[in-house]
């Protein structure tokens, strides 16, 4: 193990703080309050088992998974519930023993509607369970047999984007894969839980690692951490150094959002630059979560397939803020129970975090593969929109080097095509834009807006 070091981003000086190595970082981009200091130092919880769980059917890009359990069925933990429906499709399992109750549809948090399928819990049998870890022979593992099991597993990538792992794993026969990046960044505000992953589970991210380098011998492999948690910088750095045949490089990077997009990472981390409108692995690079490779190692060593995840509940308007590992399909409101309910005039309610998350209407939803957080935010951290006072901010601070205001402009009147023509599609949604607005109109919202309807009327 080593600190890896690359040229510095135009424009940005090095913090060097106690790493040998200056930090790295992109172009661009904001400084938020973190808004992390009520749930940093928690511990991962574990929620009380449910008596109800709602899993969707449909929690990652690609085609919705198909159920293959219906109402009356017995399940038990691991078990497959939904299968995929395609290449480009993730499997489902239950986290559970119990019956399905019933297949209903409902929204997801995004808006979408998705077929969920209703669990009632067998709580006792459920509490007594314990997975038992297996044998491993990693010197026999080869490429098919990491992807078979990434894809056994219904593993999705973790950071947000929840596209199904097995895919980026299975590139076309002339990509060439040399460099392994992964995303220890977690740079939305409020957000701890891969933070105390680093910190919990970091023998296991190792271990992942060394499974994913069995099947594809990767020439580089990064692992980049922001600056501000130089306590997981330590310990991955650690047991990093305590593996030989696995080289993993340790990239401190600067504080500052949106870090761990993926675009922005690669470049932070190697120097290379994803061309507009191409993928990581068009440059020989592919990027993991560190969730996504918590989520491998449990598969591998375990045989537990994805069926819970470590979800932030914080903000000022809940009591006891935490870390809470759930059952995928814990209701939101088990949450918030857990959490000593809300406290203060909440405003808005918010899942995953404050700069890309989604405001929700009520708290009848459910963990899902890509649930990172939920956030409830009083009035005192909400502020209001007012007119555009054209300073230019938003395209001072956007990674991705496009016009928001324009593209929002656009969106308001209905000139979808227009918008489409100043690389609407180039746009991920980091909310930088939003951020930095003065006036804070909700720039993010009518992109989104413009990109589902070009998507919807497939202009």
């Amino acid at each position: 193990m080593r600190m890896a070091g690359v040229p510095l981003a135009e424009g940005d000086a090095a913090t060097e703080r106690e790493f040998p190595m200056p930090v790295r970082t992109f172009k661009k981009g904001v400084h938020p309050h973190d808004h992390k200091e009520r749930t940093a130092s928690s511990a991962v919880e574990d929620t009380p088992v449910p008596a109800l769980l709602r899993i969707p059917v449909s929690q990652h890009l690609g085609k919705p998974a198909l159920p293959v359990k219906g109402r009356g069925d017995e399940v038990v933990p691991g078990e497959l519930i939904c299968d995929a429906d395609g290449f480009v499709s993730a499997r489902v399992h239950s986290p559970v023993y119990g019956k399905v109750k019933r297949i209903v549809q409902q929204p997801l948090p995004a808006g979408r509607m998705s077929d969920y399928i209703e669990i009632e819990v067998n709580v006792e049998e459920t509490q007594a369970h314990e997975w038992q870890r297996r044998d491993v022979d990693l010197d026999a593992l080869d490429r098919k047999a990491v992807v078979d099991g990434i894809r056994d597993a219904g593993v999705v990538g973790m950071g947000g984007a929840t596209f199904p792992t097995h895919v980026k794993f299975s590139p076309p026969p002339t990509a060439e894969i040399d460099t392994l990046v992964i995303n220890g960044v977690e740079c939305e505000p409020y957000l701890t839980c891969d933070h105390r992953l680093m910190l919990e589970r970091t023998t296991e991210l190792v271990e992942a690692i060394r499974i994913l380098h069995r099947g594809f011998s990767f020439k580089r492999i990064l692992f980049g951490i922001e600056s501000n948690k130089p306590d997981a910088i330590e310990a991955v750095s650690t047991a990093a150094a305590g593996v030989s045949d696995t080289p993993i490089e340790i990239v401190p990077l600067k504080v500052k959002y949106p870090q761990g997009a993926e675009k922005m990472l690669i470049y932070a981390a190697n120097g290379r630059t994803v061309p507009a409108g191409k993928l990581p692995l068009e440059i020989g690079v592919v990027v993991a979560n560190v969730f996504t490779l918590v989520a491998i190692e449990d598969w591998f060593f375990w045989g537990k397939p994805l069926v819970d995840r470590v979800i932030t509940v914080s903000g000022d308007g809940i009591k006891e803020a935490r870390n809470l590992r759930a059952p995928i399909g814990t209701p939101f409101s088990d949450l918030v129970d857990g959490c000593g309910g809300i406290v203060g005039d909440v405003t808005k309610v918010i899942a995953g975090g404050p700069m890309m998350g989604v405001a929700l209407p009520t708290l009848d939803y459910s963990v899902t593969k890509g649930s990172s957080g939920l956030l409830f935010l009083t009035n005192a951290e909400v502020v209001d929109e007012s007119p555009c006072i054209r300073c230019g901010r938003c395209v001072d601070v956007c990674p991705m080097n496009l016009m928001p205001l324009k593209l929002a402009a656009y969106a308001r009147a209905g000139k979808f095509l227009e918008a489409r023509a100043l690389h609407l599609n180039d746009c991920f949604e980091c909310g930088s834009c939003a951020y930095a607005c003065p006036a804070r109109i909700k720039l993010v919202a009518w992109i989104r807006y413009a990109k589902n309807y070009v998507r919807v009327h497939k202009l």
